[in-house]
């Protein structure tokens, strides 16, 4: 998070949280404040199994073999009861079963490669802070999209098309940040990230960090 500390206009970026602001104050104290906070577009992280191939904005991911080895994570931690949105680009008839997706409390960048295993259902999923589950394949036409979020609570919800199908499973931690686990597998063969997520809010000079962390964090500011 950056503070320019030499002007009355500060710029703070909390990219470990995926969201900018720009904060304008007008005096000492806690006087109110507009704050326009955009989220920040959402993309794969780097590290990944063998056969996925990430576009060059790190928005779609490729499953370039077999119907396997296909997981991947987001580059950023999702905050709670914020939507990731998953597009079906490319679907197959060649083999069974679609893409799992959930959340898990580890940071990619601390994973390596070689220890990823071939499927997140159950290899990923036995091993603790990893939580996913299969999309039924009927759910997974080319062209819908795939919306998926987490509650306080630790439930894990999801829609298609918009269309809210209710909670998906339940039991994971909240207590930690938490990263988007997708694998690309069977016959989903190419998903990307899409939308943005943009919001504005009024906190005050003194509330400033405990306001932003709630933002970052999903809980009631």
């Amino acid at each position: 998070m950056y503070v320019d500390v030499g002007s009355r206009h500060y710029l703070l970026t909390c990219y470990i949280c995926g969201f900018s602001a720009s904060l304008s104050f007008s005096g000492s104290g806690a006087e109110p404040i507009r704050t326009d906070v955009k989220m920040l577009p959402l993309t794969f992280h780097d590290l990944h199994s063998d056969n996925i191939q990430l576009s060059s904005d790190r928005r779609r991911a490729r499953r370039i073999e077999t119907f396997c080895k296909g997981i991947c994570f987001s580059a950023r931690p999702i905050p709670a009861n914020t939507s990731v949105h998953v597009r079906f680009a490319e679907v197959s008839t060649s083999w069974s079963g679609a893409i799992r997706f959930g959340f898990m409390l580890h940071d990619p960048a601390t994973l390596n490669r070689e220890t990823l295993p071939r499927y997140a259902c159950p290899d990923l999923t036995n091993r603790p802070g990893y939580w996913a589950k299969a999309l039924p394949e009927r759910l997974a036409r080319f062209g819908s999209v795939l919306s998926f979020r987490y509650s306080l609570s630790g439930d894990v919800l999801f829609a298609i098309d918009g269309e809210e199908k209710g909670v998906f499973f339940t039991g994971i931690s909240t207590k930690s940040p938490l990263w988007a686990l997708v694998d690309v597998y069977g016959n989903t063969s190419c998903v990307e990230f899409v939308g943005e997520r943009s919001t504005s809010c009024v906190i005050t000079q003194t509330h400033m960090h405990t306001s932003l962390m709630a933002l970052c964090l999903g809980l009631p500011r």
